[in-house]
């Protein structure tokens, strides 16, 4: 046998297999006589040492500058500046959400938008960002609400970057209450990306998203999809889809089929089941709608099982975390979600700034109530400034992965910590990582993913197939 040395391994049982990754997104499953002989540094087995030099779960002369070329595209990112970069126009809003996490206020309130001045000056300081891609993304309150400031920053933005010479994009979160025909033809023409909240059927929907004297949330919601859909049929826009987020409270936990079934039934093929944060005002109704990991992980369960059986039908739909993890396993990739990446996207991956240019860490970083995360003012400071200050250094820290004890986790290589989440779950951004449930509802997904790839060859075939849709997206921004 030619010289080795062991990578960084980490191990755990799948199955009667065991598990093994490294820091490059490298994995294999062993049987316990080849673990063996790995861990004791006596292989003898040609195949197993050419699939352990392959994969470099074992470092030799022949490897090693792919290993390391591994990493550096792992952690580009590191290089790239800040790329997303949320707006928040107004904190008005016409709905009263059960598990609002922006903490939105009523209609009538006052000195909560953001002015001319602000919206100029945010984007002044957003293209101080290095990042060759720019997304800006409008988010409330109901970002409608100020349609005009958000035209201001839009056509602001793309008079800058004239000069700038960007990879510019929009998008716009909305609950489509306000949409108009005016509106959405300026949207289009400009490019903007637009997604809405499709929390499930319409009982579920309208009882987790409550429209205020309206009372039907879900008519409005689904009537602009099916309007969007056909206004980007119409322009030829191929490439443009109708997207929607949903959050998941204790009332959508029996109704998994039934939420699937309404994204099926819109043509949306991307769902991403996304648990609760104790964020904003869902800290008050929180004994109310909340769950446990493990009720939430039950549910995942089931949708997962139903949305594998739907693929082998021929139905494409595919589950958004899941196809970010099976990018990272399958492609040995970084898609990017900031929420899994270490460090994690604050700060160097987005920034948010509310509607009087106070800057935060992340969109999550606002809904904490306090000012713990806020950086600074886009009248006051400058990106280099907030980038390089002590606070920043310090958030960023704190959700590096490699310095908790994560590190010693199978798999750190496919995850993040959120400092908002653990400040906001146990009072520290240095959080007690397995205590939390966004580490016990992690794990489990990714137990649940390593056993359908490990052990069920029709769901391996549906994650394949995944894998090439995600990779034909991928194309289209390169």
């Amino acid at each position: 046998m030619r010289n080795y040395k062991l990578n960084n391994l980490r191990i755990r049982n799948i199955g009667d297999k065991i598990l093994v990754t490294s820091n490059h997104n490298s994995w294999i499953f062993l049987e316990k006589d080849e673990f063996d002989s790995l861990i004791k540094e006596n292989l003898t087995d040609e195949e197993l040492f050419v699939k352990l030099e392959k994969t470099g779960l074992i470092i030799t002369k022949d490897n090693e500058e792919i290993i390391l070329n591994k990493l550096r595209k792992k952690y580009n990112f590191l290089n790239n500046g800040t790329s997303l970069h949320i707006i928040i126009p107004t904190l008005r809003c016409n709905h009263k959400c059960v598990y609002c996490h922006a903490s939105s206020k009523d209609l009538n309130a006052e000195n909560c938008d953001m002015n001319e001045e602000t919206a100029k000056k945010t984007v002044d300081f957003v293209f101080q960002s290095p990042s060759k891609a720019i997304t800006i993304e409008f988010q409330g309150g109901e970002p409608l609400i100020r349609f005009d400031i958000i035209r201001t920053i839009i056509d602001y933005a793309y008079k800058k970057n004239e000069k700038g010479k960007k990879d510019l994009r929009f998008a716009l979160v909305t609950n489509f209450s306000l949409m108009d025909k005016d509106k959405l033809d300026y949207l289009i023409k400009n490019n903007v990306g637009i997604c809405t909240s499709l929390d499930g059927s319409k009982e579920l929907h309208n009882k987790n998203r409550l429209f205020i004297g309206q009372g039907n949330s879900y008519d409005f919601v689904t009537n602009w999809l099916e309007r969007l859909k056909k206004e980007y049929l119409k322009r030829s826009l191929k490439d443009r889809k109708a997207s929607a987020l949903i959050t998941i409270t204790k009332y959508s936990l029996p109704y998994w089929k039934e939420i699937i079934d309404e994204y099926v039934r819109q043509d949306i093929n991307t769902i991403h089941l996304r648990f609760l944060n104790n964020l904003g005002d869902a800290r008050n109704t929180w004994e109310n709608i909340s769950y446990s990991a493990e009720e939430f992980i039950d549910f995942w369960k089931k949708s997962m099982d139903y949305i594998i059986d739907l693929n082998k039908k021929g139905v494409n739909i595919k589950e958004r975390i899941t196809g970010y993890i099976l990018d990272k396993i399958l492609n040995e990739g970084e898609p990017n979600y900031l929420e899994q990446r270490s460090p994690c996207g604050a700060v160097i991956g987005q920034l948010t700034y509310n509607y009087n240019g106070d800057i935060y860490t992340c969109d999550e970083a606002r809904m904490i109530g306090e000012d713990i995360f806020k950086l600074g003012n886009v009248k006051s400071d400058s990106y280099k400034q907030l980038l390089t200050s002590n606070k920043s250094c310090g958030i960023i820290s704190a959700s590096i992965n490699d310095c908790q004890i994560c590190d010693a986790c199978v798999y750190k290589p496919y995850c993040g910590i959120c400092p908002v989440c653990n400040y906001a779950e146990q009072g520290s951004i240095i959080g007690k990582i397995p205590e939390t449930a966004r580490c016990k509802i992690y794990k489990a997904q990714f137990d649940y993913i390593f056993d359908k790839i490990l052990n069920d060859s029709e769901a391996r075939k549906v994650f394949d197939k995944w894998i090439e849709q995600i990779n034909l997206e991928n194309k289209k921004f390169i």
